[in-house]
């Protein structure tokens, strides 16, 4: 780990110890037990370890976890889930969750959901955030590039992971897009045909669809209908609820390399209200810096306010 994520997770697992020693996790905890509330936990590529503590303190708090379509009977049909119901998914399809995280779900029967970008997937398994490019075109099952190096799973991967009965497969789009930039035919095109080519890939009913980075302006909701999605999941803050938008399903995010305090307190809902206001503080100062910098034709240095500002980008995991 590199010092400035060391630095990071040590500022970020006090302020997580804080919200813990002063109640407010157990606090959160119980409204969601007692509210019949529905807590929905997502991550990427998640650290074995971290991973590992954070299903055990589930586990040892009474938590209990729901398949994606259970979850559907209850937004859809009013069914009435046990108390403290959570529901995992995992974003990207990372090849890493094979030994990672699939021996564990599969060992303790733990539903889940991994949510699929069908162009990378079937492409070169390189994801464009991480490598500054676009997905490729189909290489064929064994994925093969340059080098064998990937980020994602293969579709023979994929196809194995299918098979097991704790495994539920939905769309994350064909290109991992941020639907809010696209005109409405490629919004279409990427919710629909990433859904075909999953289903034509698996023969299952692809029922789920996560918007890629959580964004969405609502143009969406015309073509989940369309193509028969009946739950969009969303990067909100919050439980779900028998109140909720199917299409606007909330969860909560839990980083890859963040600190344990930090997960437990993104589990149960209270780590964004704590952080958010320093990270909304550390872009107002960011744009300060920047103006002043522009008004006195100067570069920005690497001083520890730059250090500072570089660092506020990580803080929400």
């Amino acid at each position: 780990m590199r010092r400035s994520s060391r630095v990071r997770n040590y500022f970020c697992g006090l302020l997580a110890l804080s919200l813990i020693a002063c109640g407010r996790v157990r606090r959160a905890r119980r409204r969601a037990f007692e509210g019949g509330a529905v807590t929905a936990i997502y991550f990427h590529n998640p650290n074995k370890d971290l991973f590992i503590r954070c299903i055990r303190w589930l586990v040892k708090r009474g938590y209990t976890f729901i398949s994606v379509n259970e979850l559907l009977q209850t937004l859809h049909h009013g069914k009435v889930l046990p108390r403290g119901a959570v529901w995992l998914s995992f974003d990207d399809g990372c090849k890493e969750l094979l030994d990672d995280v699939l021996p564990l779900i599969r060992n303790h029967h733990i539903p889940v959901t991994l949510f699929i970008p069908t162009g990378i997937i079937a492409g070169d398994g390189l994801f464009p955030w991480l490598h500054q490019k676009s997905f490729s075109e189909p290489q064929g099952e064994n994925g093969s590039v340059h080098g064998g190096v990937r980020n994602a799973l293969t579709v023979a991967e994929l196809k194995q992971v299918t098979a097991f009965p704790e495994v539920t497969i939905g769309s994350h789009t064909v290109s991992h897009a941020v639907t809010t930039h696209l005109t409405e035919d490629k919004i279409g095109f990427e919710l629909g045909e990433s859904k075909r080519v999953l289903e034509s890939w698996l023969q299952k009913d692809i029922k789920c669809f996560a918007y890629p980075v959580g964004r969405f302006d609502g143009r969406e909701k015309r073509f989940l209908v369309e193509f028969g999605y009946t739950l969009a999941a969303t990067t909100e803050n919050a439980f779900i609820t028998p109140k909720t938008d199917p299409y606007l399903v909330p969860r909560f995010s839990i980083g890859d390399e963040i600190s344990f305090p930090e997960a437990v307190c993104n589990m149960v809902g209270v780590w964004r209200p704590a952080i958010d206001p320093i990270i909304n503080f550390l872009r107002r100062l960011s744009r300060i810096t920047r103006f002043l910098n522009d008004a006195s034709g100067t570069k920005p240095s690497g001083s520890k306010l730059l250090t500072l500002l570089r660092l506020k980008g990580r803080l929400g995991g």
